[in-house]
């Protein structure tokens, strides 16, 4: 059977260009969602166009997200992210953050000891990133006076909203000095797709955990290693305090942390007792380094 492209829709293969048939892995009312036959990559298919994607983060999601993305909820997030990256680097050196919001990661970042700098598209967040001190970039002022003047790249959940995440990575490499290193993190789709239920019950909305991609350790491996890069760390993050609403009512607030903490709990243990190899939690990190002599 075929099916109607709406206007503005397109159809999209897997950015690890493997080719193959993507295969339906289930769909909601709104929403349909495919596996690479290749790398099991999920992602969404149809979708809106780049144009859209690109004009609702510019104009749209601050004001509906901004603030609970910068709020006192996310700050285990962020220090679960920096302490991975200080595993790895270091201070004094550059950090650029992609994605970077109000800059409520970068300033957590600058008490560390990191000078830093970060990319936005929604101007309303950038303004405000601008106004605590923060030097923020349009994605279009990235150019060649940054060219390998980084010493980290972060991207906090930025690869699943990004239209094209395999040339975002590509592009990332040329920006990070060659022993820089890149810190992801991202939502764990095999988590999520068997536990769309019980997030939802603990007040996660409409999928919400579900975007333009939704990765699996080993597809986010994919991904980075066919972009130039190694993989030198991957593991289990810290979910947030509160689940990333416009409005959080305590109820959900105090069911998010019950599950919340109980699978944190869980996953831990799993990883520890795999030796590192079973990533389980809601979320995982990944921090990887440029391969030198790939573009």
């Amino acid at each position: 059977m075929s099916l109607a492209i709406p206007l503005e829709m397109e159809t999209v293969m897997c950015p690890c260009g493997g080719g193959g048939s993507p295969s339906e892995v289930f769909h909601t009312s709104t929403r349909r969602y495919v596996a690479c036959p290749r790398c099991g990559l999920v992602f969404l298919s149809p979708r809106p166009s780049s144009t859209k994607v690109e004009k609702y983060y510019r104009e749209s999601y601050d004001g509906s997200y901004g603030a609970a993305e910068s709020s006192a909820d996310r700050q285990p997030v962020f220090a679960s992210v920096l302490a991975h990256v200080l595993d790895w680097r270091r201070p004094p050196g550059r950090l650029l953050d992609i994605g970077c919001g109000d800059g409520a990661f970068m300033l957590l970042c600058r008490e560390a000891g990191w000078t830093c700098a970060g990319v936005e598209v929604s101007q309303g967040a950038a303004a405000r990133a601008r106004a605590k001190g923060c030097t923020v970039f349009s994605p279009a002022e990235l150019g060649q006076s940054t060219v390998g003047q980084f010493d980290v790249v972060t991207l906090v959940n930025v690869l699943e909203t990004v239209t094209d995440p395999a040339a975002i990575v590509r592009a990332m490499t040329q920006h990070i000095k060659p022993q820089g290193i890149i810190a992801v993190r991202v939502s764990n789709g095999l988590f999520h797709q068997r536990m769309r239920a019980p997030v939802r019950w603990c007040g996660s909305q409409y999928d919400q955990a579900f975007h333009l991609f939704s990765y699996s350790p080993s597809a986010l491996r994919t991904l980075m290693e066919s972009s130039g890069c190694e993989v030198l760390s991957l593991r289990n993050s810290v979910p947030s305090l509160g689940p990333v609403t416009s409005a959080n009512s305590w109820g959900r607030r105090l069911k998010w942390r019950l599950v919340g903490s109980g699978l944190s709990m869980v996953a831990a243990l799993a990883y520890w007792l795999s030796a590192g190899r079973l990533v389980w939690a809601p979320s995982f990190e990944l921090i990887a380094r440029r391969v030198d002599g790939v573009s």
